[in-house]
């Protein structure tokens, strides 16, 4: 689940094995029982997330889980493309703001080196 980064302090995708994957499930029931109202689930196999989310009956959020969910994250940086380097299979940018926000740093530092930046119509 996504907080296992800092157990695993990797992005890998988990439950692969057959062991791995009847934990998960276990898990996942034992935390619907335990009056848990939704769970999110990533980067795990497809068929897995699916087979979570028919047992369930409460939410099943995915992120990188497949299609068969209930709902889908992506976290709103990543997906309008804030951050250059961070691209997991997963991830669909619809935009590519790092671009567009790298250009116009730049060019306020250059207004502010070369003193056009404030101008007279932009002060008090």
């Amino acid at each position: 689940m996504p907080q296992s980064i800092n157990k695993y302090g990797t992005y890998t995708v988990r439950a692969k094995d057959e062991a791995e994957a009847e934990k998960l499930v276990r898990d996942a029931h034992l935390l619907e029982d335990a009056g848990c109202f939704a769970l999110v689930l990533e980067k795990i196999p497809a068929t897995l997330a699916a087979k979570v989310a028919s047992e369930l009956t409460i939410p099943v959020i995915g992120i990188g889980a497949g299609g068969n969910v209930d709902g889908q994250v992506l976290v709103v940086q990543d997906m309008l493309g804030m951050n250059n380097g961070f691209r997991p299979r997963f991830l669909r940018r619809y935009a590519d703001l790092y671009t567009v926000m790298t250009d116009a740093v730049s060019r306020y530092i250059s207004d502010v080196k070369n003193c056009y930046f404030p101008n007279e119509k932009e002060q008090y």
